[in-house]
Parts: C-alpha cells; sequence; structure tokens
C-alpha cells in the first residue's frame, strides 16, 4: 500500500481507519524527516492505544472532518491513506468521507485505499482525475488497492 508513491513530495500526510497501527509503522518508516502525519481512528480503545504508540503524531477521531482536525487549517495534505471498510459504511457516509478526502488533499495529491472489493471504483472515479486498481493476493485475506490523484 505504501511502495508506489513518490515519498520525496510526502510533507504531510493523514491515514484513514489505523487500527492496530500496522500500515502506520510503515507510512512512518517512509516518511522523510520533518514529515507529519495525523492519524485518524475512530474506535476509542484503538485511538488510545495508537496516542500511546505513535505520541509523535497527531490522533484524531474522525474521518469526515480532516480538515479541521489538523493543525495547520489552511493548508492540505501530499497523500492520504485509508483502512477504511468502506463497504460496511452507508453510502451517504462513503460519500461524505471521500468528499473530505478530495478536499483534504492538495492539487496532485494522492489517496491510497485498501478494500476487499472494488466497490468504492465508481465512487473514486466521481471524485479523482486518476484511480489506478492494483490486486495484491499475498495480503490475506486478498485485497486491492486504490491509488487516486487529485
Amino acid at each position: 500500500m505504501t511502495a508506489p508513491l513518490c515519498w520525496d513530495h510526502i510533507d504531510i500526510a493523514a491515514e484513514l481507519g489505523a487500527g492496530t497501527g500496522v500500515i502506520t509503522k510503515e507510512i512512518i518508516r517512509n516518511l522523510k524527516p520533518g514529515s507529519e502525519l495525523y492519524i485518524f481512528e475512530k474506535d476509542e480503545e484503538m485511538r488510545k492505544k495508537l496516542k500511546l504508540q505513535f505520541s509523535r503524531n497527531t490522533v484524531c477521531e474522525d474521518a469526515r472532518y480532516i480538515l479541521t482536525s489538523i493543525e495547520k487549517e489552511e493548508e492540505t495534505l501530499d497523500a492520504i491513506f485509508s483502512g477504511l471498510p468502506f463497504a460496511n459504511f452507508t453510502r451517504d457516509l462513503q460519500r461524505e468521507i471521500v468528499e473530505e478526502v478530495y478536499r483534504s488533499l492538495r492539487p496532485g495529491g494522492v489517496f491510497v485505499a485498501f478494500q476487499y472489493s472494488t466497490q468504492m471504483k465508481k465512487t473514486f472515479q466521481d471524485f479523482f482525475r486518476t484511480v489506478e486498481i492494483a490486486f495484491v493476493p499475498k495480503n490475506f485475506p486478498p485485497a486491492f488497492v486504490y491509488t487516486c490523484e487529485k
């Protein structure tokens, strides 16, 4: 999920649905020194653990409010990573979050999301200039990684 990006151009990023922080670790490993990562997790217990584990990063609650959650409200993000289970959300919530992702990215910014189906393809295409899908059979369960550019 983190491999296909040019990390030299990522100064400020967010991860949505960080869960236990497995992908968070990879994002942080790839970010250049001085870059910022905002971590979003809705589950309160997981959020508490993320705050302890990633104390140098800002941990936020709700992916519907990315722009108001980041400290520099006038700034947009270079990249957003998502492990959100869009298939579990209502259609309205899916669109609300994707619209907020789009608004939160700078022109040319990248949204990378992993999903277990191609159900979100049309929604992502409604917002983003380009949408590429890669199938990752080695993931368990196998997953699709969307790379979308604003």
